[in-house]
């Protein structure tokens, strides 16, 4: 398996980085691991599957992106793009 930097993943899918960026604003946490855990019951999923969006190994589906926009709100939402 190839690891890629954030820069790389940044620039390979920048739909994942934007929506795992919306996601730590969404769920603050310390780590990576704190975020899963409170994010996860929110959209039915594991843990792990939180993991693989905030890392931009898998894409969101629209339901889930939708509740982190409703969640953040849309201005922040705009912010986060336009970076």
């Amino acid at each position: 398996m190839q690891y890629f930097s954030q820069k790389d993943m940044a620039q390979l899918y920048p739909a994942r980085m934007r929506f795992s960026r919306m996601l730590r604003r969404a769920f603050p946490g310390p780590s990576d691991t704190a975020i899963a855990a409170k994010a996860a019951p929110v959209f039915g999923v594991s843990p792990r599957q939180v993991q693989n969006w905030l890392q931009c190994r898998n894409d969101a589906g629209v339901g889930n992106v939708l509740a982190v926009i409703a969640i953040i709100g849309a201005e922040t939402v705009f912010l986060i793009m336009g970076s």
